[in-house]
């Protein structure tokens, strides 16, 4: 019994030294842990400020560390251009080769961080860190032409091209086509779409389509300029055309028409053709008119008045005395000259209207323009402006 007491006695004391120790223990953290950590916080502290402060001075870290490690590596940060880049579109209504901008390039900016290695001072290699669009690149785009028939003709669209054959303008690019009228030989048109057997057109306003076969360009026949020139002067003949406004014939087109006439016996219109187209500039009025009255009135210059008095054009005739009546004129130019004026300023031009710098109309007898309004008050025979205007179209069939 004693040992058993003895060994209770023993169990006790040690647990009474373990909490003991574990007291003791708990001490010393509680110490160590006031005094040291505190002093390792107020460190932190302190290295924090430090590093704060430096960095309000912006130093380039990474450049630090690649100049501290003695690298040959170099951070840089700048503004590049973007170069654009040219792509081509096929075109079939430019010329075979051919090239046109349809868009114009426009070269583009970056901002860049890049890091750059370099061997004997040359950059062999580059990283691009960063890279921020500033201004965005626009490619160039360019057209390259594929028309064969533009490159053979020497013709863009919208110039113009002739015909060396009349031909009918269609509606579609098909024979079978609605015709939308006749296009003359020699006119002109205006291409808008190019092709190899049909080309679409504009001719007087409407837009149609015409086969190939007889078109033609200035390059290809160059006499076609002057024919197309005199095929629109007649035409524009008929019997209601204007007369009011000059011919557009050339001085060398008066000559050409008024000259080789059989029945001009004493070339008396050969001989004062340059007077018929000097008339038409001075007098505003259409000189082939003019001189078409002149060959009516006087059968050619052989009348009785236009031999005795120099009359060409039966000149205030009246019916009831019609030679003794007409008016006698120093010589033929004189004649051509005053018919020119009275015929301007009292029957083709209205009131007030100024024929040039001298002389304004009195619109005396004016009713209209045309032959038959002339006809009403000029003379009395109802067929008149029917007869001159077959002389009109024997002159100017004569270009």
């Amino acid at each position: 019994m004693k040992e058993k007491e003895e060994g209770t006695i023993v169990i006790k004391f040690s647990i009474v030294w373990f909490f003991i120790a574990i007291i003791i223990i708990g001490l010393l953290v509680s110490f160590f842990r006031n005094n040291i950590f505190a002093t390792n916080d107020n460190k932190e502290k302190e290295e924090n400020i430090v590093a704060f402060e430096e960095n309000q001075k912006a130093v380039d870290v990474v450049q630090i560390m690649l100049t501290n490690t003695g690298s040959d590596k170099k951070m840089v940060n700048e503004q590049r251009d973007v170069e654009f880049k040219t792509e081509y579109e096929d075109n079939p209504n430019l010329p075979k080769d051919e090239e046109q901008i349809k868009q114009e390039g426009k070269v583009g900016k970056i901002q860049v961080t890049a890091l750059q290695e370099y061997v004997n001072n040359e950059i062999v290699n580059e990283e691009i860190v960063e890279s921020i669009t500033l201004e965005e690149v626009v490619n160039q785009i360019i057209y390259k032409g594929t028309s064969e028939f533009l490159k053979k003709f020497n013709v863009h669209i919208d110039d113009q091209m002739y015909l060396l054959e009349a031909e009918d303008l269609k509606e579609d690019k098909t024979d079978e086509s609605a015709t939308i009228c006749q296009v003359p030989r020699y006119l002109n048109v205006t291409i808008k779409e190019a092709g190899e057997e049909w080309i679409k057109v504009i001719y007087n306003g409407q837009e149609g389509y015409l086969k190939t076969t007889y078109i033609t360009s200035e390059t290809v026949t160059p006499l076609i300029k002057e024919q197309n020139r005199i095929a629109i002067l007649k035409n524009n003949v008929n019997i209601d055309m204007d007369l009011s406004v000059p011919s557009g014939l050339t001085l060398s087109d008066f000559k050409t028409v008024l000259s080789g006439n059989l029945s001009d016996k004493n070339k008396i219109f050969e001989q004062n053709a340059e007077v018929f187209y000097n008339a038409e500039q001075k007098y505003n009025i259409n000189g082939i008119f003019l001189a078409a009255v002149g060959i009516h009135e006087s059968a050619w210059g052989t009348s009785r008045l236009a031999m005795d008095k120099n009359n060409l054009f039966g000149f205030n005739a009246n019916d009831r005395d019609p030679y003794n009546l007409a008016t006698t004129f120093n010589d033929y130019e004189n004649a051509i000259y005053a018919v020119a004026e009275a015929l301007s300023t009292k029957y083709l031009h209205t009131t007030g209207t100024l024929i040039n710098d001298s002389i304004v109309a009195s619109g005396a007898y004016y009713n209209g323009t045309t032959l038959k309004s002339v006809n009403i008050r000029y003379a009395s025979d109802e067929g008149w402006a029917d007869k001159v205007f077959s002389y009109i179209q024997y002159l100017y069939n004569k270009l």
